[in-house]
């Protein structure tokens, strides 16, 4: 597995956790700077780093390292395709992980209603 596809996992339990680079990064006892390196993948990860890593954010080892699950790439960047999907994504970037867990709430929600 790549570095990328591992500091994504990273990223994205981090933000459940509702942590920020810079908290992470005190935690971990590195710079903010290398925590991104290491969620860009263009910093090597090691695996003590990465056990104290899944500790932290509350997550089994293996988390960071499973591959996706066939045909899930595929069908996400099928639904790209749609300019509206694509664009509800764009703007959710820039939510917190909190905000973003209420528009998910909302659809599901929406979806319960029909």
């Amino acid at each position: 597995m790549v570095f990328r596809e591992i500091g994504k996992r990273i990223q994205l339990a981090r933000e459940e956790k509702g942590f920020t680079q810079e908290e992470l990064a005190v935690r971990l006892g590195c710079t903010q700077s290398a925590l991104s390196n290491y969620e860009l993948g263009k910093r090597r990860l090691y695996l003590n780093l990465l056990n104290e890593i899944a500790q932290i954010l509350g997550k089994p080892l293996d988390y960071f390292m499973e591959s996706p699950a066939e045909g899930q790439e595929d069908h996400a960047s099928g639904l790209l395709l749609d300019p509206q999907l694509k664009e509800i994504l764009i703007s959710a970037a820039d939510l917190s992980p909190k905000e973003r867990q209420l528009v998910l709430d909302f659809i599901n929600w929406r979806k319960s209603q029909k």
